[in-house]
């Protein structure tokens, strides 16, 4: 507990998905409530959005590559009067700390910006400046990126507590990681946000799979896992105050990262009629058992990080897992009636013309138990093991090492793989897609696949196939 009466306002920077709230807000809210710190926090992304309609899909996605152009960043922020409303809310609550969450690639110009509007604001603030999140993780200058800021912590919110209160907690030494924080959604109002219907939610932060090319593995030194006790308790008592969700998503890298806790939330929330989806990494005990407990759980979809068809690809990538398991986890998954999409990336390192064939013939061989599938172009993030391994792979960033976070227009080397060769690569990927009824769902104008999901577990339901649990 912090020992003296402190405040905070936590601020979540655009720019990021408008489906709903960043799961940051209400874990930083029922992190600091647990602490005995008075805490607001105001979602700046979706404000913007709010005012920016017209202009909102090209800023979130980064079309033009705008998240590095800070000049045009600040001529859009000028216009959506994001500036006035957080200095409103300063002035309003007047905290001991400004702390901007999980400031990342898209987010990191504007929060720049953000923090130097506010010093000029207020030159004689007392309030002080803190900006944390992956960015902060990977860059080797991030302290120097945010020069006005008073702290820029690497790490999770939960190592920030010590250097943000210092003196005031009074456990110097406790793990935070380890403690179990509720997040908090109150204030949260729905109604903002274009997908009303899905409730996110992180249990674990982190991946032990650490995929050669993930940015979520390498934010963490290791995994952190909460505990799932209670889990089912907490969620049915929110869901009661969120009338709109009709399910949770859980925004975890991988569910299962351990398979004992995955059981174990299975068994936490078997028959409470919570819905929800997650990502899943496809693993040997992925059979037709556990994915009945899974729908008897309250299941309805899954994405699963297949990443490619080619072996020799995941091999690359540092896939944990052979093909002849990913096609089992799919045809088990979908046998039960669990919405069932698969994950791609296409031009990975290494990929060859040969490759990206395999993942085609993947495509076709899975076609009739696949739901939906969502295909990425590779790019190259600090942190990971594939930037680390750059140089040694012939691959040319084309970008600023030391002060970018994201790389998408790198080249090899020997010119096999390029930025055209990518875009041509997706394009032959998603016409083969329409050849056989399927569709990118990375494209906008595709839907919520988390209502898709909901019809097809209704619809099974209804249907009540002989051999399969029908879940009422």
């Amino acid at each position: 507990m912090i020992k003296n009466a402190m405040s905070v306002l936590g601020v979540f920077p655009p720019f990021w998905s408008d489906e709903g709230p960043h799961f940051i807000l209400p874990h930083f809210q029922g992190m600091m409530k647990g602490l005995g710190v008075s805490v607001q926090i105001i979602d700046l992304n979706i404000e913007v959005a709010a005012a920016l309609k017209e202009r909102w899909d090209s800023l979130s996605q980064n079309w033009d590559n705008i998240w590095n152009r800070p000049r045009d960043v600040g001529d859009w922020l000028k216009q959506s009067d994001v500036v006035d409303s957080l200095v409103k809310s300063i002035s309003l609550q007047q905290p001991d700390w400004l702390i901007f969450l999980s400031v990342n690639i898209a987010s990191y110009q504007v929060v720049r910006l953000l923090i130097r509007s506010v010093r000029t604001r207020f030159r004689e603030m007392k309030t002080r400046i803190a900006v944390g999140g992956p960015l902060c993780v990977a860059l080797k200058n991030s302290v120097n990126i945010f020069p006005e800021a008073d702290l820029v912590w690497s790490g999770t919110l939960e190592s920030a507590i010590h250097v943000l209160f210092g003196q005031h907690t009074e456990k110097v030494n406790q793990n935070y990681s380890s403690c179990k924080f509720f997040p908090d959604f109150t204030g949260i109002d729905y109604s903002k946000y274009s997908n009303p219907h899905r409730l996110p939610y992180v249990l674990n932060y982190g991946c032990r799979f650490n995929c050669r090319f993930c940015h979520e593995g390498a934010q963490y030194a290791q995994e952190i896992r909460r505990p799932t006790f209670g889990l089912s308790k907490y969620l049915k008592t929110l869901l009661t105050t969120l009338p709109t969700v009709k399910y949770i998503r859980f925004f975890d890298s991988s569910l299962n990262s351990s398979q004992n806790q995955f059981l174990d939330i299975l068994d936490e929330l078997d028959g409470k009629n919570i819905l929800w989806g997650c990502y899943l990494a496809p693993m040997p005990y992925i059979n037709h058992s556990i994915g009945t407990r899974m729908r008897s759980a309250g299941c309805i979809g899954v994405n699963l990080g297949v990443e490619s068809g080619s072996s020799t690809v995941r091999k690359l990538m540092g896939k944990p897992t052979q093909l002849d398991v990913v096609e089992t986890c799919i045809r088990e998954l979908h046998a039960v009636g669990i919405y069932t999409t698969i994950n791609l990336m296409v031009g990975y390192p290494g990929e060859t013309e040969n490759d990206f064939h395999e993942t085609l013939l993947f495509i076709s061989k899975m076609a009739d138990v696949m739901s939906d599938v969502a295909v990425n172009i590779t790019g190259i993030y600090a942190g990971t093991k594939l930037f680390a391994d750059a140089r040694k792979l012939g691959i040319i960033l084309n970008g600023d090492i030391q002060n970018e976070f994201s790389f998408n227009h790198w080249t090899l080397a020997d010119g096999s793989n390029t930025p055209s060769i990518r875009n041509e690569r997706l394009l032959r990927i998603e016409s083969h897609l329409e050849s056989l009824g399927l569709k990118n769902m990375r494209l906008p104008d595709t839907g919520d696949p988390g209502l898709r999901a909901l019809e097809h577990s209704n619809n099974y339901n209804q249907k009540g196939d002989t051999g399969t649990l029908c879940v009422e």
